[in-house]
């Protein structure tokens, strides 16, 4: 059993469905309860009248309702804003200030010092506190609907709203399941907090294979004994994270695939990724892919990929970030033409239709280029010749 994003439909359902589809930190869900939840958030939204592009927000942490009511958000076209409950309360209200949200999924028990016209609990029960107004707050277009908005401080510390639009979304899912190398076998290791695109990886990856997602709170990842048997426990097959948190746990005893033979692929983003780090993994996991990935917010998850084989390490001086995603493009934007690098810009399809509400910072950072969406992303970069 699987979720295919290109119909939004839940497919192959008489296969697995009693396999687990979400290990979350209050509890284990299968995929066939997952098909139930995600089908009575999708009446509960018909029965509230919340209309497509009216933003929702998920509230929580590493609850197992929290990717449900993603999933369902993204069946119902209506753009969900994940706010982790670590938050502190100013940062919370000017979010939900900013989108004019009415809908609050609460994934967790703590209660929510915020009033929302409507709370949906986690038990899926709705309460309705005062009559929502959707008019004024209902954002993108029917023909390529807004699926999520997730905000990133960025350098000023101000919440910048990332829109990425389906059709961002389907350019993602449809070239990682071809090419990361990933199966219906696999489990998920997610550890980065919802607000952090990094997390989205694992999400469209475990339920476009038909997968398992395992959650792992901050407060677990703190006890890094009690992190690798939860490992271990639900036999994890492909970890995501930045090679910083990796890094945390490389002198560990049991990290190892002696202690976890199941763990065939570590999948890197969201920093750069020392050779240091791949030396050590390389010797303490035989047989594993080390993959390199590289995109910010703003180009949905990432835009290039790359297997670090033994080969490419004794090649390169620094970890290559990869090869660009099918139907992308990458441009070096170089102040001198005799320069060999310059300001990273992506082109593509998955690049987001800018930030909400900030037409002065999408000028600058969004344009269009040959027809397709275009991002300065600010980073220096620069190409080195194939030598594999």
């Amino acid at each position: 059993m699987k979720y295919d994003f290109n119909s939004k439909t839940f497919i192959e359902t008489a296969f697995h469905k009693d396999r687990i589809a979400i290990a979350g930190s209050d509890a284990d869900i299968t995929w066939q309860t997952l098909q139930d939840k995600v089908t009575q958030l999708n009446i509960a939204f018909k029965k509230l009248n919340i209309p497509k592009g009216h933003p929702v927000v998920i509230y929580g942490h590493k609850e197992h309702l929290f990717p449900v009511a993603m999933l369902a958000c993204m069946q119902a076209d209506i753009p969900y804003v994940p706010i982790d409950k670590i938050y502190p309360k100013e940062r919370i209200q000017k979010i939900v200030n900013t989108t004019g949200s009415q809908v609050i999924i609460n994934c967790c028990t703590d209660e929510l010092d915020i009033p929302f016209p409507v709370c949906i609990n986690h038990s899926l029960q709705a309460t309705v506190n005062t009559t929502p107004n959707y008019t004024d707050s209902i954002y993108g277009n029917t023909n390529d609907p807004l699926q999520y908005i997730m905000f990133t401080s960025g350098s000023t510390g101000e919440p910048k709203g990332v829109q990425i639009n389906q059709s961002s979304v389907l350019t993602f899912v449809n070239w990682a399941t071809k090419d990361f190398g990933f199966s219906s076998t696999d489990v998920f290791m997610n550890q980065a907090p919802f607000t952090f695109d990094v997390s989205l990886c694992d999400v469209l990856n475990a339920f476009a294979n038909g997968g398992t997602l395992v959650l792992n709170s901050t407060e677990l990842l703190k006890d890094h004994d009690a992190f690798i048997e939860r490992l271990l426990k639900y036999n994890c097959s492909v970890w995501t994270s930045t090679p910083s948190f990796a890094y945390l746990f490389l002198r560990h005893e049991k990290f190892n695939s002696n202690y976890l033979p199941a763990l065939h692929s570590f999948l890197f983003m969201g920093e750069e990724l020392p050779g240091r780090t791949i030396t050590v993994l390389k010797n303490s996991f035989k047989n594993t892919r080390v993959l390199n990935a590289y995109g910010p917010t703003e180009a949905t998850i990432v835009t290039t990929f790359v297997n670090i084989t033994e080969d490419l390490l004794k090649t390169y001086t620094s970890t290559p970030i990869g090869y660009p995603m099918p139907g992308s493009e990458l441009l070096i934007d170089k102040t001198n033409p005799d320069e060999k690098q310059g300001e990273l810009i992506i082109v593509g399809d998955h690049v987001s239709v800018g930030y909400f509400k900030n037409e002065e910072l999408n000028r600058n950072k969004f344009f269009i280029h040959n027809g397709k969406r275009a991002f300065r992303t600010g980073d220096i970069a620069y190409y080195e010749e194939d030598k594999e």
